[in-house]
């Protein structure tokens, strides 16, 4: 049988989960700034709370079947250790693309001029 599975279980689900949960991180910094929009709160919302409905039913599926199936943990991995290493190894990837393309960036040249946006009215 040729199914989908869970949301989030592969690679572009996990960057997605750590993307959306540092979304607000990142929108608080531009209400500091005072960079933000009215309808941008509410999106950055929806999508956390999106990424927190993800990620409490794969750890609740996890628990779920860790119970009720006798299955051999794979890498010597059991319980809340199975259940992140997806998470964690995601984490390292994104940091990792992040970190080589801050690198190529700055091989490229220098960096652009940082401008203020302009406010009318």
């Amino acid at each position: 049988m040729n199914n989908a599975g869970l949301p989030g279980t592969g690679i572009g689900g996990l960057f997605y989960l750590l993307l959306a949960l540092c979304m607000p991180v990142v929108e608080v910094v531009r209400t500091v700034r005072g960079d933000t929009e009215p309808g941008r709160w509410r999106q950055v919302l929806t999508q956390f709370a999106l990424a927190c409905a993800i990620l409490v039913s794969l750890v609740g599926t996890a628990a779920v079947y860790l119970r009720l199936v006798d299955a051999p943990s794979p890498f010597g991995l059991t319980g809340t250790a199975l259940v992140l290493a997806p998470v964690v190894l995601a984490a390292l990837l994104l940091c990792l693309v992040v970190v080589v393309l801050r690198v190529w960036a700055r091989l490229l040249g220098p960096e652009p001029e940082l401008r203020t946006p302009v406010r009318v009215g």
